[in-house]
């Protein structure tokens, strides 16, 4: 006979002779034999006057043998991903970031929000997925799920924002130089005020927020962010950071600027609010256009050649003074020659390309403004199609003001240090890009104003870890780093790990790959090799490397 059981069923006998419900296990099985199914069953208690079960002691005792063989094993280890954050945590802590935030948040907002930071610029991921990458990393992932985070992001406001910029500001402007720009985020969010359609910087029709940035000249440090409207443009942009940052009692500064910025009204504005600048004219401005005119044919002389060490570039630069209503202002008029050979040679590629084009009739639709301008079409009945190149429209630009720029300041009197001041504007363009395009806000994607000023907030955090981070690595010569950028080398320390057991065992770490041993030397951390901790005890290289300070 063979038994092959099922689940066991719960069944109810009443017996008349006992009074009493029994209460019984009662298992279905096949008797191979009888060649029929078979029923067992086994008494596990009785029912009570109010119909409640009183098992048995037998019963009992199998449920708490079968309880117990179901427990788990208990966890006798944790192991936690230490790499990245050997390497994150000292950056945070010797620009004094965690310090400001903690006075500003609260100790435990300061930590999630720099927790989040450290995810951003580690995965580049949306924060809705923080959870386990926390939890890896020995933080209670629990605390920042969906939710949790969504309420932290409206705690951020802009009252907090503004106390956490003034004491910020503060502390890093150790010269008075700020670099100032404008960008465009676009934006999928639809009951957002801020949203809406404007000039967007990166030629996409959907709705966006405008973002200005400030940051430091001496640093490279984020200093202070706003979001405004997206239809807003820029002059109005920098009447209302101008009155910003009068709020926040930033000492008169010397604001670099793009050419957008560049007009009466915003000269105006600055020189009220005791602010100098420097920015350069756009090309249409007639007074810009009449001053390269004027000294086109004089500026290339032995004292107004520029050093440089960019090998592309041959540049001259001639100081012209203007007095206007807000006093004097110097016009620098410079030019490169590689650039303006570099121009001729592109349009005449251009032209040999666009001239093919015409021969064969496949004109291409891009083209349009350069068969208009440059070439004239003759069809005659003998001759046929002819393509003739207008050699005035050609000498003209070789002729004309390519090559030649203006800077407009009050601040810089000398050529050569207007010219470097500017070009230090590359690095507030890469802080955008890095903004919009590696920490998860090219596309904006909460629909709330608070929400959204929160979530800015911490990609503006991100922002500043990241930058201290990036210039900390360019200290670095790139043939000892390998030429790794900093996502390489947080992806090879990812894994270093240290394994906690259970009692009193001491913390063992993992062995740490070429790359690794590498990387933390470069950076001084402190590791365990080979059973001892190597960088044990060294001085900071935080301290000893000073662009950050």
């Amino acid at each position: 006979m063979s038994k092959a059981g099922n689940t066991a069923k719960i069944i109810k006998v009443y017996n008349k002779k006992a009074n009493v419900t029994y209460v019984y296990e009662d298992t279905a099985y096949w008797d191979s034999e009888k060649k029929q199914g078979r029923h067992t069953r086994k008494c596990i208690g009785k029912l009570d006057s109010h119909g409640q079960i009183i098992y048995n002691a037998n019963y009992l005792s199998r449920q708490q043998a079968g309880q117990a063989k179901e427990l788990p094993i208990p966890v006798v280890s944790k192991t936690t991903l230490l790499g990245q954050n050997l390497i994150l945590d000292p950056i945070i802590k010797s620009i004094g970031l965690k310090r400001i935030l903690s006075k500003t948040l609260g100790p435990q907002d300061a930590t999630s929000v720099l927790e989040l930071a450290k995810y951003s610029i580690c995965t580049g991921r949306p924060l809705s997925y923080a959870e386990s990458w926390l939890d890896d990393r020995g933080f209670d992932g629990s605390m920042l799920c969906s939710q949790r985070i969504s309420e932290l992001l409206k705690r951020l406001d802009k009252d907090t924002q503004n106390t956490f910029f003034s004491s910020w500001i503060e502390k890093n402007m150790a010269k008075k130089n700020l670099l100032f720009d404008i960008s465009s985020i676009s934006s999928y969010a639809k009951n957002n005020a801020y949203v809406e359609r404007g000039y967007n910087r990166d030629k996409e029709k959907i709705p966006q927020i405008n973002i200005g940035l400030l940051s430091s000249y001496e640093t490279h440090l984020p200093l202070w962010f706003s979001e405004m409207p997206g239809s807003m443009n820029d002059s109005i942009v920098l009447q209302h950071v101008l009155e910003q940052l009068k709020k926040l009692e930033i000492p008169s500064s010397v604001i670099i600027g793009d050419r957008a910025f560049c007009s009466v009204d915003n000269i105006a504005h600055l020189s009220d609010h005791g602010h100098k600048f420097l920015m350069p004219v756009p090309s249409n401005v007639t007074w810009a256009r009449e001053l390269i005119e004027k000294h086109r044919h004089t500026i290339q002389r032995p004292d107004t050649l520029i050093p440089t060490d960019d090998t592309d570039a041959i540049i001259y630069g001639l100081k012209t003074i203007r007095k206007t209503e807000h006093g004097r202002m110097w016009a620098h008029v410079y030019f490169d020659a590689a650039r303006k050979e570099r121009d001729v040679a592109r349009l005449m590629k251009r032209l040999q390309a666009c001239k093919a084009e015409l021969d064969a009739s496949e004109p291409v639709k891009n083209n349009q403004s350069y068969y208009e301008r440059y070439f004239e079409i003759k069809e005659t009945p003998k001759r046929g199609r002819k393509v003739l190149l207008k050699d005035q429209e050609v000498q003209a630009f070789i002729n004309g003001q390519s090559g030649f720029w203006v800077l407009y300041t009050n601040a810089e009197k000398y050529p050569l240090k207007a010219l470097h001041a500017y070009r230090q504007r590359n690095d507030i363009e890469l802080l955008f890009d890095d903004m919009k395009n590696l920490i998860d806000c090219n596309r904006l994607r909460v629909h709330t104003d608070k929400v959204m000023q929160g979530r800015l907030f911490v990609n503006f955090i991100t922002l500043i870890i990241l930058t201290a981070l990036k210039e900390l690595i360019n200290l670095i010569p790139p043939k000892q780093r390998k030429y790794w950028n900093y996502k390489e080398i947080l992806d090879k320390v990812n894994t270093y790990s240290k394994v906690h057991y259970r009692g009193t065992y001491r913390d063992v770490y993992t062995v740490p790959t070429k790359a690794q041993r590498l990387i933390f030397d470069l950076f001084g951390v402190e590791y365990s090799w080979k059973g001892k901790l190597v960088n044990e005890g060294d001085q900071d290289p935080f301290e000893t490397i000073t662009p950050l300070s």
